[in-house]
C-alpha cells in the first residue's frame, strides 16, 4: 500500500518556525543587552570630555564617544534585522515567488523576503559594531592609558553579549547553509574576547594614606610620633 505524502500546511510550517526561533530570541536579547550597557560607558565618556582641559586629550575622548555612538546606532539596526528574520520565518516567507496562470513560480517579478540574506546582513552589522568599538579603544601614542573602559562591568557585559550574539548568528547561518565558510566570523568573535580582556580589567583602588611600613618607620625615627601613637592607642583601648 502506497502512502500519500502531502506538503505541510501553513500552520505546520509556522510551528516549525516557532521551534527554531529560540536561537533568534537569544541573539536579539544579547544584542539588546549590549545596546543597553553601552549607555553607561557613553555617559561616563561624555562627563570626562566636559572635565578634560587638554585639547588633544579631549579630542581622543571625543573620538571614543563618536565610535560608541556609531556602534549603538548599528546595534539598533541589528536588532531590527533579527526581528525582520523572525517575522519572515513566522509567516513562512522565504523568497516567495509570484505565480503564473498555471500556478508555477513566476520569476520576472521580484521574490518576497529572504530570511537567510537578512540574517547574513545582520552578522555583518554586528561585525561593524565590533569594528567601531575596536576603534574606540585603540591606544594612541600620546594617551595609551585612555584606551580602557570607564565602566568595565557594563562594558564586559556588552562585549560578552556581542560575542554570544555573533556566535549565535554564525551557528544559525551554518545550520541553514547560508555561508560558504563556517569559520567566517571566528576572528571577530576572538577579537571581542581580546578586547574585553584588555579594556575591562577592574583595577583595585589604592588605599589612601601612608602604608603600615611607612607608619612604623616614622614612629621608630621620631620619639614624638612614638609618644603620640602610644597615647592614641591608649584612648582606643580605653
Amino acid at each position: 500500500m502506497m502512502t500519500k505524502h502531502t506538503a505541510p500546511g501553513r500552520d505546520a510550517l509556522r510551528d516549525v518556525a516557532v521551534e527554531r526561533e529560540d536561537g533568534l530570541r537569544v541573539i536579539a536579547m544579547s544584542l539588546l543587552a549590549a545596546f543597553e550597557c553601552l549607555g553607561a560607558e557613553h555617559q561616563a565618556l561624555v562627563e570626562e570630555e566636559k572635565e578634560t582641559t587638554v585639547t588633544e586629550r579631549r579630542g581622543t575622548v571625543r573620538r571614543m564617544i563618536q565610535s560608541i555612538t556609531d556602534a549603538s546606532r548599528t546595534l539598533v539596526r541589528s536588532v531590527d534585522e533579527v526581528a525582520r528574520v523572525y517575522g519572515l520565518r513566522e509567516f513562512g516567507i522565504d523568497r516567495q515567488m509570484a505565480k503564473s496562470a498555471d500556478g508555477c513560480d513566476y520569476s520576472p517579478l521580484l521574490a518576497m523576503g529572504d530570511p537567510g540574506e537578512v540574517l547574513y546582513e545582520t552578522a555583518r552589522y554586528v561585525e561593524a559594531v565590533v569594528q567601531r568599538l575596536g576603534e574606540a579603544y585603540k591606544p594612541t601614542k600620546k594617551y595609551p592609558g585612555l584606551a580602557v573602559a570607564r565602566r568595565p562591568q557594563e562594558m564586559r557585559i556588552a562585549l560578552s553579549s556581542l560575542r554570544g550574539a555573533l556566535t549565535g548568528l554564525s551557528a544559525e547561518l551554518g545550520a541553514h547553509d547560508l555561508t560558504e565558510d563556517a569559520d567566517e566570523f571566528d576572528p571577530c568573535i576572538a577579537f571581542l574576547g581580546q578586547l574585553e580582556t584588555r579594556t575591562c580589567s577592574v583595577v583595585q583602588a589604592k588605599a589612601s594614606g601612608p602604608t603600615a611600613d611607612a607608619v612604623i618607620a616614622a614612629i621608630l625615627a621620631d620619639p614624638e610620633i612614638a609618644r603620640a601613637a602610644a597615647v592614641a592607642l591608649e584612648r582606643t583601648n580605653a
